[in-house]
């Protein structure tokens, strides 16, 4: 193997002599993980061919099969299907308006109800970061691992520009394809000081989930882009020059702190008088300019080196054709409020939500029934409904007004949901 014998690419290889073996690497794959792991800050560094949502089952895996988990609820469904897998019990945590998860409230959470694991993300999809070393310091005190999802912040490691490094978590993870100059589908995981568990257990429980045909293309891109980064410190001038472009505009916002600790100045969120965000990326669509991502409030932009300086004048060309209007500001909630509130009552843990007796019925017809299922908006794939939670009316209200604003729903199967079945 392969059946192509090279012909499609000759990097395309399997566990041949001289390859190396990413399940169980003792030479050129090892070194190449210890040398990322020394330029990302980690203890230790794993190649990841399944993307974070592989890093994401495993981090919560090494918690502890049915132990308790504090969730930070703007998480990944990725998360949501792990915890379907290890049969964790959870607590909710909610980001504040920013989307930071701060310190204080995971100190009041972990009092209340003390969790074996905190589970966050940081950055959230629209860049704001939590401040990591002070949760490390809760999470110390109250004797709970600490795990970050910090898969949009793969580049953080590259420029003092950037927020810092989540290195005080236990585990966190990085997408290395989505910033970094990687293919798709690429990541790592990465353990901190702090973390006692074995690297042998990390690799046993990453061979759980990953595919046991790795690619070494992706493997050799990830070595790349973290050994061979592109100019990050060129890039931040120049997003600092767009930046300054974009708050001259009327009717233009760019939403998110100015403070480098807690928001990804790369990332950036416009929001343009008088029409909501979704409304925002169609209209800068039909004009050549392709967001990241469009919610209710805003457009979220993903900049990194490799974009080509032109993109940046033809996005402020496009938004000054739309001729906004600073006395027409719609004002929207911020997009972090919407996890706690449609969070409806917990009825049974999210394991014997998804994996008990279901049945489908029409999502507009689903109110007060028990979710078999996430269900949310994607990007970035957060979950509104949560596996069982009951579905409260105005949750299905803000979906299917999301859906019709331009919002793709995941979750869903031809218009039903799956929700657990009534005795």
């Amino acid at each position: 193997m392969p059946g192509h014998k090279g012909i499609l690419n000759e990097l395309d290889v399997t566990e041949v002599p001289g390859t190396d073996n990413l399940h169980s690497p003792t030479g050129a794959i090892l070194e190449s993980e210890k040398l990322c792991a020394k330029a990302l800050g980690a203890k230790d560094a794993f190649f990841v061919v399944n993307g974070s949502t592989a890093c994401n089952m495993s981090m919560l895996f090494l918690a502890g099969f049915g132990t308790r988990v504090l969730l930070g609820r703007g998480c990944h469904k990725s998360a949501i299907n792990a915890l379907a897998l290890s049969g964790q019990e959870t607590a909710p945590l909610f980001p504040n308006d920013e989307g930071i998860y701060t310190a204080s409230s995971i100190e009041k959470a972990l009092s209340e109800t003390p969790c074996d694991a905190v589970f966050i993300t940081s950055p959230s999809y629209r860049g704001a970061v939590s401040p990591v070393e002070e949760i490390a310091a809760i999470c110390k005190k109250h004797g709970a691992m600490l795990i970050v999802d910090s898969a949009h912040g793969a580049h953080f490691a590259f420029s003092d520009r950037l927020p810092p490094i989540p290195s005080q978590a236990d585990l966190w993870c990085i997408s290395s394809h989505k910033t970094l100059a990687a293919l798709t589908q690429t990541a790592v995981l990465l353990t901190g000081e702090s973390f006692t568990q074995a690297p042998s257990n990390v690799q046993r429980i990453l061979n759980v989930v990953q595919s046991t045909s790795p690619s070494y293309e992706l493997m050799l891109s990830i070595e790349r882009s973290i050994l061979e980064p592109l100019d990050w410190e060129k890039h931040i001038d120049r997003i600092e020059r767009v930046i300054e472009r974009l708050d001259a505009l009327e009717g233009i916002k760019v939403l998110g702190s100015r403070d480098k600790r807690l928001q990804d100045i790369t990332r950036i969120n416009i929001s343009a008088a008088g029409m909501t965000g979704h409304r925002f990326g169609m209209e800068l669509e039909a004009r050549g300019v392709y967001p990241e991502m469009a919610d209710a409030e805003c457009i979220t932009l993903i900049t990194t080196p490799a974009d080509k300086d032109e993109w940046y004048d033809k996005l402020i060309s496009a938004i000054i054709s739309l001729a906004l209007d600073e006395k027409d500001r719609t004002n929207v909630p911020s997009s972090s409020a919407i996890y706690s509130e449609y969070r409806g009552e917990t009825v049974m843990n999210v394991r014997d939500a998804l994996t008990g007796s279901t049945e489908y019925v029409d999502f507009a017809d689903a109110e007060g029934r028990i979710s078999a299922q996430a269900v949310g908006c994607y990007p970035p794939g957060t979950a509104i409904l949560f596996p069982g939670e009951r579905i409260l009316p105005r949750s299905i209200r803000f979906l299917l007004h999301e859906e019709k604003s331009g919002a793709d729903l995941f979750g869903l199967i031809d218009r039903k949901i799956a929700v657990v079945k009534e005795r």
